[in-house]
This record gives structure tokens, C-alpha cells and sequence, in this order.
């Protein structure tokens, strides 16, 4: 190996361990300076317990933080740790324990930050079309294909089956004993 190579690879080795733990440090979620930060609570997050806390996870599931991460605002304060979703959540439990609705604390994000807040859209006017358009897609898909497959042929009325007559079995029989003669083993 030359002097250069001996030289890149221990800066390599130990800028890739840099990189490594930078980020876990960053995002550790334990700073004060992290909105929703609260040194009472116990460790690994809070909790959803009861008929509230069910209701604060399914609207925390319902509602997408808009951090660019794409996910739920749950999802996002333990995958992604942003600044945004814990401040979210303590917005939607204050609501709740207010006694508001699940539609009137969606509706309010929905006024806040548009329809795009929601992780699923409404099922109503034009939002039709995203819901049903795939299943129309698969089925013309399928039936397209069909078509294909079988050539544009159609099928043709059959006939019903009719018992062979002595006459005609023993013709059968006869034609069946020459196909034998005619090939016989072939070993």
C-alpha cells in the first residue's frame, strides 16, 4: 500500500464512526430545547390510557405532521423526533380534555394547515375518485387482460353429450387397436 492510502483509511474509518453516532446523539428527544420537552414524564414516551387515551392515539394516527417526514403525528415523535408533533399532540389531549369532538379537533387542523393534514382524505366529491379508482383500474386491467389471453376468441354454444350407441363404441374400440398396432413400445 502506498503512504496515501495508509493515510485515507484510518480518516475514512473514523469519519464513518463521526457519522454514525452524530445523529443518534441529535435526535436523542431529551434536550429542553425540544418542544413538548417535559422532565416529569417517564421515559419512552407518553401513554394512552382509557377511553382519552384511545381516542388522542386514533386522532394522533388520523393527523400527518407536516415536518416532511410523511408520517402520523405518533409515528413521527418516536421515529422521527421533531419539533413539530409533540407540540401536536399537546394540542389534540388539551382539546380533548376540553371535551371537544374528533371532528372538531381535526377540522381544526384541517383549518390550520389545509386538507393535507390528514392522513386519509374524506370520502367525499372529489376524493371519490381516489378511493375508487384503483379498484376500477385492477378490474379494466383484469378483464383487459382476458381479452387478450384469450385471443379475441368467443365461445361457441356447445352440444350436449350423447351416449354412444354398440355401433359406435365398437368403431371406437376398432380405431383404438390400430393407434396401438401402429405405434407399440417403444422401449
Amino acid at each position: 500500500m502506498t503512504r496515501s492510502k495508509t493515510i485515507r483509511l484510518p480518516a475514512l474509518v473514523a469519519a464513518l464512526a463521526l457519522a454514525l453516532v452524530m445523529p443518534a446523539a441529535a435526535q436523542s428527544g431529551t434536550s429542553p430545547a425540544r418542544t413538548g420537552f417535559d422532565p416529569t414524564r417517564p421515559p419512552g414516551g407518553h401513554y394512552h390510557v382509557g377511553e382519552i387515551g384511545e381516542t388522542w392515539l386514533g386522532i394522533e394516527h388520523n393527523v400527518r405532521c407536516n415536518c416532511s417526514c410523511g408520517l402520523d403525528v405518533h409515528s413521527c415523535q418516536f421515529q422521527m423526533q421533531c419539533d413539530t408533533s409533540p407540540g401536536w399532540s399537546q394540542r389534540i389531549i388539551r382539546s380533548l380534555e376540553a371535551g371537544e369532538s374528533v371532528d372538531a379537533i381535526q377540522a381544526s387542523f384541517v383549518a390550520d394547515f389545509g386538507g393535507t393534514v390528514l392522513m386519509s382524505p374524506p370520502v367525499e366529491g372529489f376524493n371519490l375518485v381516489g378511493y375508487f379508482l384503483p379498484a376500477v383500474a385492477i378490474i379494466s386491467a383484469g378483464m383487459l387482460i382476458g381479452l387478450i389471453a384469450r385471443g379475441g376468441q368467443t365461445r361457441t354454444a356447445t352440444t350436449g353429450v350423447r351416449e354412444l350407441g354398440e355401433e359406435d363404441a365398437e368403431r371406437l374400440r376398432a380405431a383404438m387397436r390400430q393407434l396401438d398396432e401402429a405405434e407399440g413400445p417403444d422401449w
